[in-house]
């Protein structure tokens, strides 16, 4: 879709630090992030609903997220657990209109800073975006760690 950010990505057009890539999907970090480490895995193809996209496509999405998730793990990146979520659609507060799979990785107390933050992202506060250098060092730190995670580079599809 000619005016969707995350299909911009996808093309190359719109700028973001890309941790993975295949045919299929990408996962960058999110520029305004929840939690520290909080990442985004998209298809390529455009697709507003989970219902919209292939089967083999929604398998792979949920299986790229996995192997993030182990990526974050053994980053060292302060994870003990992580919010794995999806907003179906607009109606469900998916502001890009574009099916992401969030990934955010959560540590012990950060309870009130991450229902903050999530509120504020429902009511469209957004405030700043990370700086580039900020997500280009979480781009490559995950990077050398999906990598060995997954046992292949570029992750086998």
């Amino acid at each position: 879709m000619k005016d969707c950010v995350f299909c911009g990505i996808a093309r190359g057009e719109e700028e973001a630090s890309i941790i993975y890539e295949d045919e299929r999907c990408l996962v960058f970090p999110d520029l305004y992030p929840v939690t520290r480490g909080h990442v985004l895995v998209i298809p390529r193809q455009h697709a507003v609903h989970l219902h919209e996209m292939a089967e083999a496509d929604r398998v792979h999405l949920f299986r790229i997220g996995c192997l993030v998730l182990e990526a974050q793990r053994a980053a060292g990146i302060g994870w003990e657990g992580a919010n794995v979520f999806l907003n179906d659609g607009p109606i469900s507060g998916q502001h890009v209109p574009h099916v992401h799979l969030h990934l955010l990785p959560r540590r012990r107390g950060d309870g009130i800073r991450t229902l903050t933050s999530f509120l504020a992202r429902l009511a469209n506060v957004f405030g700043r975006g990370r700086p580039r250098s900020e997500l280009d060092a979480l781009a490559e730190r995950l990077r050398s760690h999906l990598s060995a995670v997954a046992g292949a580079t570029p992750v086998d599809p």
